[in-house]
This record gives structure tokens, C-alpha cells and sequence, in this order.
């Protein structure tokens, strides 16, 4: 199956502006067009079946790096625009879909073929002379932006300073090779959401050959259920018991308690899904009652993981880790809750992988629109105006969005931690990298 026209053309401009104005330039207004015609090169191969819900949550994680500097939050936000640009096109109405749409992004391989197959199938156009003139037109265009630009940017230096900002082409191997990359991998990106609508998921999922029987299903349930209440009971204990319980029972102070087994807790929580997922097959009444029991549970788990955090931050402060890790505890419990409804209400375990996809793409738009860079800054106002230390090497490597917190910082503090970021900020971002955040800190 080939691209259609549209959708090639949004490849293909997606791939140049990547290697041209996304490539050794800052995370700015660039990536988020190129983020944009990547989707959209998906969403024009599927048609009427785009969904609007997702298509609209890929768009808004798209523009993200308009809004935001930090890096990290935008890798986040890349990786689930392309993954809600999947599902848009794809079938995530069974967990085989949400699969698929959580790997085609992926599959940039197979994305290019696609975009070169399609590329191929012009070939006879072009033996018959209906491309010559079209490629005739865009040799003379290009020449003549290239004499005119230069002649521009020669009579003008601040011309010439956008120039060079929005289109910084140089010719050190490295540079190139990073360059041909980066234009690949949006080409190939767009393929592969284009793929995604090509093969649809089957609405049914076949029953394995081996099914373990009811007696295999509640004995283990049991006791792991039995496991979970005994550790939830140590765990209310330890809520209300307080420091001095910690400290008398396992010899440990508060902070060093709450680092040791959050990411376990973590873990307990993701297996417990992974049971559920196979064990919620069971229309028994007793198996479907101790899975309930199993989610409520693993919610006083995952409370007991976030009391952990929030202990740790207590004794030394926020951190991009550590406000990430209370996002995957809400996460997931959110994601339990949807289950834990979905046993109660069948029309709710329908829709059960959609909602999901949902809620974890809802998620990640929420937690870059709440700033995490700014919430760490704020944290650390707090942390001085309580007479407490503030870590002023670790907020100095945050980026734009958390200097107007900053500002609030005691006069040492904030001259230190001010200091380097606006310093960051003497660089400036041209066309291709303007940016909402870092326009406004300077």
C-alpha cells in the first residue's frame, strides 16, 4: 500500500525541516511543526477513521515544544504525540491495537520502505516527462532563494543572523551524518503511522490453547491477595505510627526508610496488572471478587509508595525524579481504578484498552502542562523560605521554565541558580527554535 499524495508531501517535509531547522538547533517551534506534519502524514493515510480524540491529543503534545524547554519533558511529550498519532489511526478498542500503537512509532524501517515504495510508484510518471517540469521548477527555485538569499543576508546582518539561526547547514561529517539521521528518522516515523492503518487489529483475540481452571485462578489469588493484606496492615501501621515506629522497628530514619522499596512498590504494581490482565478473563464470581480485592489493595500499595516519595522529599527536597515518580504512582493507580470499574461495570471493561490509551496520553499532556521544572523550583522555595538547605548545583541544570520560580529564592540562593540559567539563555533562538518559555524568562 502505498502514501497518498498529501500524506507523502508531509513526509517528506517533515524529513527536510527535520534535518535542516530541527538539527543543532534548540527545542523550539521547528520540532513542533515537524512533530506536526509527522502526524499528520499518518492521520491523511487514514482518512474519515482518524480518531478525533486521539489525533487531538497528538496535536496538543505536539505543540508542546512551543511551550516548554526542559528536554526531558519533551522527549516525553515527542514520543507520545507519535504514540497518540498511532492510535488515532489505529484499532486500540482491543489490547492488541494498544499494543500496536505503542510500537509503531518504532518501526522506522519499515516507515521509510513505505515512503520510498510510494516514491517509487512516481517513477512512471516521471518516464513520461509529467515530472520533468516540476523538477526543472524546483532546481530554479532553489537557486534562485539561494542568490537572493545571500544577497540579502550580505546587505543585512540581522537578515543574515536569521538565516543562519533558522537554516544552519554546515559540512562537518559529524554534523551531517547527525543531520541525515534525524531527517530519517522523522521520514521513517511518518511511515510508520502511515503503516498503522494498513493492517487493522481482529476484534477478537484468539483464547490460548492452555486456560488454567478455577481452582488454578482462586488458589494463587488467595494468597496473593492474603500477602497484599498483611503488607497493607504493616503499611497503616507505619502511616500512623510515624517516625518513631520506623526508627523502633527497623532501626532506619524516615528518609532512609522511604528510599529503600518505592521502585519495588512500583514493580509490585505493574506485576499485579500483568496477573489481572490474565486472570480478569474469569467471568467467576469468587475470581472476579478476589481481583477486586487485589485492586483495592494494590491502591493502599501505591499510597503507601507516594507517602514514601513525599517522605523523601521532605528530607531532601524535590527533584525531576522524584516529581516523575509521583506521576507514575497516580498513573497507575488511576489505571486500577479504570479496572477495578471495569469489573464493577461491563460497559466500562468494554472500552477498558481505550480508556486506558486515553488516560496514560491525558496523563502525559497533564504533567507537561503542570511544569515540572517550575514545580521542582517552587519545591525549593518552599524548602529556603522553611530555613531549610536547597540543593543550588542541582536547580542551576533546570531549565527556562523553572526561572520564574527561581527568582523567589533567598538573594544568595537565587543569585547563584539565576545566574546560571540566564546564562543558558545568552544563546539566542532564532526562528526555528523560538520558544514560548524561554521568551518569557528573558
Amino acid at each position: 500500500m502505498s502514501m497518498s499524495k498529501p500524506a507523502l508531501a508531509c513526509a517528506l517535509t517533515a524529513a527536510v525541516l527535520a534535518a535542516t531547522a530541527v538539527a543543532e538547533q534548540r527545542i523550539g517551534i521547528a520540532l513542533a511543526l515537524a512533530l506536526l506534519l509527522t502526524i499528520a502524514a499518518g492521520v491523511l493515510g487514514a482518512g474519515r477513521r482518524a480518531s478525533l480524540v486521539f489525533s487531538g491529543l497528538a496535536v496538543a503534545l505536539a505543540v508542546q515544544p512551543l511551550l516548554r524547554d526542559a528536554g526531558w519533558v519533551v522527549a516525553i511529550d515527542v514520543v507520545g504525540a507519535l504514540v497518540a498519532g498511532a492510535a488515532a489511526v489505529g484499532h486500540v478498542g482491543v489490547w492488541a491495537g494498544v499494543r500496536r500503537a505503542l510500537v509503531a512509532p518504532w518501526r522506522v524501517v519499515g516507515g521509510t520502505a513505505v515512503v520510498v515504495r510510494t516514491v517509487g510508484t512516481l517513477r512512471p510518471a516521471a518516464q513520461e516527462g509529467q515530472l520533468r517540469p516540476i523538477a526543472r521548477g524546483l532546481v530554479l527555485a532553489a537557486a534562485l532563494t539561494i542568490i537572493f538569499g545571500a544577497l540579502f543576508a550580505a546587505s543585512d546582518s540581522a537578515f543574515a543572523q536569521l538565516a543562519d539561526d533558522t537554516v544552519s547547514v554546515d559540512f562537518d561529517t559529524g554534523t551531517l551524518v547527525w543531520r541525515v539521521v534525524l531527517g530519517l528518522a522523522f521520514l521513517g516515523g511518518a511511515g510508520a503511522l502511515y503503516r498503522a492503518v494498513e493492517r487493522p487489529v481482529p476484534g477478537a483475540a484468539r483464547r490460548p490453547r492452555w486456560w488454567p481452571s478455577r481452582t488454578e485462578l482462586v488458589l494463587p489469588l488467595a494468597a496473593v491477595v492474603l500477602l497484599f493484606a498483611v503488607f497493607v496492615a504493616v503499611q497503616l501501621r507505619v502511616l500512623f505510627g510515624g517516625a518513631g515506629y520506623v526508627q523502633a522497628t527497623t532501626g532506619l530514619g524516615y528518609g532512609d526508610y522511604a528510599r529503600r522499596g518505592f521502585a519495588q512498590l512500583l514493580v509490585v504494581a505493574a506485576l499485579t496488572l500483568g496477573v489481572i490482565a490474565v486472570a480478569a478473563r474469569s467471568r467467576d464470581r469468587t475470581v472476579r471478587g478476589l481481583l477486586g480485592a487485589l485492586c483495592v489493595l494494590t491502591l493502599v500499595v501505591l499510597l503507601s509508595a507516594h507517602h514514601r516519595l513525599d517522605l523523601v522529599e521532605v528530607a531532601y527536597g524535590s527533584t525531576r525524579v522524584r516529581y516523575a515518580g509521583h506521576a507514575v504512582v497516580v498513573w497507575i493507580a488511576a489505571v486500577f481504578a479504570l479496572v477495578l470499574a471495569g469489573g464493577i461495570r461491563p460497559a466500562i471493561g468494554r472500552h477498558l484498552p481505550r480508556l486506558v490509551t486515553g488516560l496514560t496520553l491525558a496523563g502525559i499532556l497533564a504533567f507537561t502542562l503542570l511544569n515540572p521544572d517550575r514545580r521542582v523550583a517552587e519545591s525549593a522555595v518552599h524548602r529556603a523560605a522553611a530555613g531549610k538547605t536547597v540543593d543550588t548545583h542541582y536547580l542551576s541544570r533546570l531549565s527556562a521554565d523553572a526561572l520564574p520560580a527561581a527568582q523567589r529564592l533567598p538573594p544568595r540562593e537565587q543569585s547563584i541558580v539565576v545566574g546560571a540559567l540566564r546564562a543558558r539563555l545568552a544563546r539566542p533562538d532564532g526562528l526555528a527554535g523560538a520558544n514560548v518559555a524561554r521568551a518569557g524568562a528573558r
